[in-house]
């Protein structure tokens, strides 16, 4: 047999086994996957399978995507695959509990009347046409939940939206709140009271009821009801050993908790004026005792001040009134909150007024992760200064920055310790009941899940609202995103330790990390320059003005021949720095296009050329091989 028949043979048994492993491959590994990314992007976290795992009956996804009008836009059509990928990925690990339907919805069919119909947001192209690129989620009972439109900017929280969709859709039933409060937040108004001008229910508590089953507990009966999912604490005053006993007891048991306290609470301050100091220590309030075996202290003795986040307020002295900054109530934007932590990313500016500090303790075990923090700006401030009602100038004299960024809400995790190491506390005759001690737990059954924020003044109206009347009805205009954060970070408590484990991914699109450095080197390059002749250009500007001013100050507006000149020369200057300015934009935009160029280069010619030469070194190397074997065959002969 001669080499050209083997060779035939060889070619003919690698097409036959290329085949077979496809057919087997597609067959047998269809669930196969092999996630090479950096971040694992479709490769779902061990509490979102545990999540899978554990849904009761069939839950129907019905992924809505324009595919065909996609196509003219690139960065929607790859990250509708990302979506559909991933959504492939559940349905492959649910155990047939979850069943996935893409749509494309084109104009005029029934398809586009039902997304449409079900929640999903139509995006206009300006061509005529709308995309579509949402998700509809349901369960055997018709509950129903809804992505309207999948935005890039939310793709870190992807697999977290999609698995708390399932989570919701397989325990359909309200989380219940249980609101421990000192503040007067009124949830319990009846409709006759609202109508008779009593006292109203803050805004914030309507915001919970939307989503939540909300009820006001009485913690001084030393017990949390059972049914309790969650604890909202806020601004606790005069809760006695058994009620933080009962706290402690049930965040140890695996209840979540979202505490709001105050080292001076100005909504209380206001309501207590003119009380003395029994009026005034309502305005302080701590809950130490049990934040100090999760890992935190919140200090009544100081408030935080931050300038670049403070607020102007007006200030009158002697008759007169003017505008000042105000360092202890903020206005906390995108840089003062933490964006990989579902509960604060995409949030809007939240507003408080005279927050604290969460400070970490240490060696106690429990993770810290902050939440909210001020910027570098900023310093802690005595509570008194402020005691006495607002004092924005005193407290301007006395700031000095300390250079830190001051935690202002954190999220605390991990394995914690009772607060009572000793037990429960005795009742009224001394004793303690010994079905109580059987039922004291030292330690938490697993890792706590609790949300503490150094301030409760962002839970009224006053910091987040304006109410404006609409033909004759009352409308909420929301100017701050307190009442967001607040449902956030009910709605993370509210779901598995799986679910509240979950954080942000990375993203498929990937930053060049290394191109922005060097844009960046190239854009200080030119800045000096840039700046030195824009400076040159006002002040010519302002030379001809000047010259130009003198003339007519001196009658007729007419100039003198010396005048003329010197204004002709300015202007000149002029010319001359605009085309110096325009020359150095021109550089600027020619360094980064080139820096551009050579990328592009090295990333689509270079590696090809490398290829090319590497297989014409092998070809080399070959022939070589061969002509040396051709020379020993004619020696032989």
């Amino acid at each position: 047999m001669n080499r050209s028949t083997i060779s035939v043979l060889a070619l003919g048994l690698a097409a036959i086994l290329f085949l077979s492993v496809n057919i087997f491959a597609s067959n047998s590994l269809r669930s196969a996957r092999l996630d090479l990314t950096e971040n694992g992007l479709y490769t779902l976290s061990a509490g979102s399978k545990r999540i899978l795992g554990e849904i009761p009956e069939p839950i129907r996804l019905r992924f809505y995507f324009s595919e065909k009008l996609a196509i003219q836009l690139p960065n929607i059509k790859s990250y509708g695959l990302r979506v559909r990928e991933l959504l492939e990925e559940y349905v492959n690990l649910s155990g047939g509990k979850v069943h996935l339907e893409v749509i494309d919805p084109e104009p005029f069919t029934e398809a586009e009347d039902d997304a449409v119909r079900l929640g999903v947001q139509a995006v206009p192209l300006g061509t005529g046409d709308s995309i579509y690129f949402g998700l509809v989620a349901t369960n055997t009972i018709d509950d129903r939940q809804v992505v309207p439109f999948f935005s890039r900017e939310k793709e870190a929280f992807l697999e977290y939206d999609l698995t708390r969709m399932l989570f919701n859709l397989s325990d359909p039933k309200k989380p219940v709140v249980g609101l421990i409060s000192g503040l007067q937040m009124n949830p319990d108004a009846s409709p006759m009271m609202r109508f008779s001008g009593g006292p109203q229910p803050w805004a914030i508590i309507g915001a919970i009821r939307d989503t939540f089953a909300l009820r006001t507990l009485n913690a001084n009966q030393g017990i949390i009801p059972p049914g309790i999912d969650i604890l909202l604490i806020t601004h606790p005053l005069g809760l006695d050993e058994h009620a933080l006993y009962a706290i402690d007891q049930f965040v140890l048991a695996g209840g979540r908790a979202l505490v709001f306290v105050d080292p001076y609470s100005e909504v209380t301050a206001r309501a207590q004026r003119g009380k003395g100091q029994q009026g005034a220590a309502l305005a302080s309030s701590t809950l130490d005792k049990l934040l100090n075996t999760w890992g935190v202290s919140v200090p009544t003795d100081h408030v935080i001040g931050d300038f670049d986040a403070s607020q102007q307020v007006n200030a009158g002295q002697g008759g007169q009134t003017r505008v000042v900054r105000y360092l202890v109530w903020l206005q906390l934007a995108a840089g003062n909150l933490n964006p990989d932590d579902v509960v604060t990313a995409d949030l809007g500016p939240l507003i408080m007024a005279n927050a604290g500090t969460v400070k970490t303790l240490p060696d106690t075990g429990i993770k810290v992760t902050p939440l909210i923090s001020t910027g570098t700006q900023a310093m802690a401030m005595e509570t008194n200064l402020i005691r006495f009602g607002p004092a924005p100038d005193r407290l301007l004299k006395l700031f000095k920055p300390d250079g830190e960024r001051h935690t202002i809400a954190a999220r605390l995790s991990g394995n914690a310790k009772s607060a009572f190491p000793d037990g429960p506390p005795k009742d009224q005759n001394g004793k303690v009941a010994e079905k109580r001690k059987a039922a004291h737990m030292k330690d938490s059954s697993g890792p706590i899940s609790v949300i503490v924020v150094a301030d409760s003044d962002l839970l009224h109206d006053q910091f987040w609202l304006r109410k404006r009347n609409l033909m004759g009805q009352e409308m909420i205009v929301p100017i701050a995103a307190n009442a967001d954060f607040v449902v956030n970070a009910l709605d993370n408590l509210s779901g598995s330790s799986d679910l509240i484990g979950l954080r942000s991914r990375g993203k498929s699109t990937r930053p060049f990390v290394v191109v922005e450095t060097m844009r960046r080197a190239a854009e200080q390059k030119f800045l000096a320059e840039e700046r030195k002749l824009k400076e040159s250009l006002e002040e010519s500007k302002k030379r001809i003005a000047e010259l130009e001013s003198r003339a007519q100050a001196s009658g007729g507006g007419l100039l003198t021949p010396q005048q003329q000149h010197e204004i002709q020369s300015v202007r000149s200057q002029v010319s001359q720095t605009r085309k110096q300015l325009r020359d150095v934009q021109h550089n600027l935009n020619r360094e980064i296009d080139g820096l551009e160029s050579r990328l592009k280069f090295a990333n689509v010619g270079l590696m090809p050329l490398a290829v090319a030469l590497i297989a014409a070194v092998l070809a080399l190397f070959g022939l070589r091989r061969r002509r040396r074997g051709a020379d020993a065959n004619a020696a032989r002969s």
